[in-house]
Formats: structure tokens, sequence, C-alpha cells
């Protein structure tokens, strides 16, 4: 019986790995709870939320007053949404993250949608026209589709939007940890992620960023007590227009400490440097996938791409990576392989050995 090969895992686009001292500052905080519990919560909120609201706006390269500390996107999507009138033209990719569009669908906007070009490929110019006929109020997309990979021009939506008074709304979760995305530069005017995928930091973290023009024209719908916003008055309550809205009850502690390790690491290392990297493993990936006998789902060349490449499983490919102990997704008749900075080029090479092999059976 032959040996067990070393796992190959090439899947953070499913779920990233989270190393081992990162995860230390997690179990690290928890044990203070085993003790004095009041006075580790009390710690949180008077310091820790701040700071690690602080290193968030850091990483985003904006203001804390423009950031929430979330639990998921899906919970701050909603919230959104929330927040919006409810009468607005929204323009949607079909094929997109369901979490992104649910909240526009099961709220009855208006929705037009827009289908790719070839399994990969979103026409930008394609959005353009379809924002002025069908003069769309809010167009919301991922920048980095979970399916294909597609990388959507931040810069050049973002501005198309603005040139037609339309909102701009992304979801970051297919990149933020493994892209710069500068928030003072980019014409967003919503972005929200996840942490759990390119920025390592598990489950029950999320970011939202939300611009004050958008936060002023369509004030939170949410609060709580968390938020810190609301007080009763002789006349009523006041309940101040805060992104701090966005964060109404308790929050996971166990979870940001995680998050705020993960962006120390990431700053030690930088962002671009990750991008360099992963992009170069995407192109060797790609070198190599062009002599194999598969189709890549949008080219050989890293334009419109980030580091996740999609290949279409011709039959038992994802079957035979997984007995080799490598790990991929297989969704839609399609495999997605997705690399990050903890890759190297002997996984890419692993790959590609194991997909001829595959081929020669």
């Amino acid at each position: 019986m032959s040996e067990k090969k070393p796992l190959v895992y090439l899947n953070t686009a499913a779920c990233g790995l989270i190393p081992e001292s990162i995860m230390q500052a997690g179990f690290s905080w928890y044990s203070s709870f085993t003790s004095n519990g009041s006075t580790s919560s009390e710690r949180w909120r008077n310091e820790l939320q701040a700071s690690i609201k602080a290193d968030a706006a850091a990483l985003l390269n904006t203001d804390p007053k423009n950031v929430a500390l979330i639990p998921n996107f899906s919970f701050a999507m909603n919230a959104v949404v929330q927040s919006l009138k409810g009468n607005e033209k929204v323009l949607l990719y079909r094929k997109d993250y369901p979490s992104l569009y649910i909240p526009f669908v099961i709220n009855n906007f208006d929705i037009t949608w827009i289908d790719d070009e070839d399994g990969f490929f979103i026409d930008q110019d394609k959005i353009s026209t379809i924002i002025k006929e069908k003069k769309i109020n809010i167009v919301a997309i991922s920048h980095v589709q979970y399916q294909s990979g597609f990388k959507a021009n931040l810069a050049q939506l973002g501005n198309i939007c603005r040139d037609n008074n339309a909102v701009f709304i992304v979801d970051a979760t297919q990149s933020l940890g493994a892209m710069e995305t500068n928030m003072s530069a980019l014409p967003v005017d919503v972005l929200i992620a996840s942490n759990y995928k390119w920025m390592n930091a598990g489950y029950g973290n999320g970011l939202l960023y939300m611009n004050e023009s958008f936060l002023q024209t369509h004030p939170p719908k949410i609060s709580g007590n968390n938020s810190q916003t609301f007080l009763f008055t002789d006349d009523g309550y006041i309940n101040d227009v805060s992104i701090n809205n966005y964060e109404p009850g308790s929050l996971d502690m166990f979870g940001f400490m995680i998050m705020q390790a993960s962006l120390a690491e990431k700053n030690k290392t930088g962002i671009p440097q990750i991008a360099q990297h992963n992009f170069g493993l995407a192109q060797k990936l790609l070198s190599g996938l062009a002599s194999l006998p598969v189709r890549v789902i949008g080219g050989q060349t890293l334009e419109n791409r980030s580091s996740i490449i999609v290949v279409e499983e011709p039959g038992g490919l994802h079957t035979w990576l997984s007995q080799n102990n490598i790990i991929t997704t297989l969704r839609n008749g399609l495999i997605r392989i997705s690399a990050h900075y903890y890759n190297t080029e002997d996984d890419i090479t692993a790959i590609l050995h194991c997909i001829s092999d595959w081929s020669k059976q």
C-alpha cells in the first residue's frame, strides 16, 4: 500500500487556514474568562474594541469612524439593505454570491440582472450602458467572483457609478486580505467582507466600510446597546447617525482577537507582497495547465484575475485530486483552485503533476 501523500491545501476561497500562532491569540484572550470574566469584558468594551477597529481601518486606509466590526457579510448586507428606501433600481450579477443578492430579492427591489460573457468575463462597459438605460440607482457586486475568480475593476466601476449617481456596494469576502483595498482612493460607498477566507481570521468576524455620504443619506435602521448611539430625552429619544449602529450587540471577542493577530501578520508581510506572491502562483498554475487536457475558465492570462483559478471537471479529476490529498472545491461542474500566502511553488507543482498523472490513466 502506497504511503499517503502530504496534504496540499489549495482551497482558501472556501476557508482560509489559521496559523497556530494567530489562533493562540483567541485562546489566550478567552483564558482570562476562567477567573475574571467581567473585568476582561469591560476591558474589551473600553479598550480593545476600539483598538481592533483602528487596526481594521488601517488595513482599509480609512478613518475608524467609517468601519464597523460585524459577525459576517450576510448580517451586514441585510442590515444595509434595510437602510434603503426599497424602491431603488438595482443592478446585480446573476451568478454572484447568493448572500449579496438575496436581500434585494426578498425585499422586492426592482432588479436588473447582468450575465457574464463566457462563464468568466463581466463586461463593465455593458454595466455602464445598463446603468444609463435603466436609470439604475444601486450596483452591488463582488470584487472577486467566488465561482470563477473574475476580478472587477473597482476604480473603473465605482467611477461609472459616481458619474451616474448610483450607489456602489461591494462584497470583498474573496479579496480582502489578499489584495490592496484602499478605501481612501476607491469610489466605493459600501464594502463588506467576512474574514474566514483570505483574511485567515476564522468565522464570526467581518468588516463593514461605509463612507460618510452613504451613512448620512441612508441612516442605519438597526441599533442596540453596544452601539452607544441611543439616548432617551424628555421629548422622545435621540439615535445618532453612526456606523456604530451596525454593532448592536456583543461581538465575538475570540474571533476578533484572531482577526487582530492576523492583521498584524499581514501588515508585517505587506498586502502588496501577498498579492504579488499569490499572482505568481496563479501564473505558474495557468502556464502549467496550458499543456494539460483541462479547460481553464477565463483563458490563460492574469487579466481580470484573482488567484482563484477554475477548470472544468472533465470527469473524475476532483476525486483523483482528493485521493492524492490535494484539497480544492468542486461546484457546478467546475474545480476551483485557490492559492494564498502560505502556499508555495511546490504546491502548484504537486497539483500539476497530479493532473498530469490523472490524464495518463
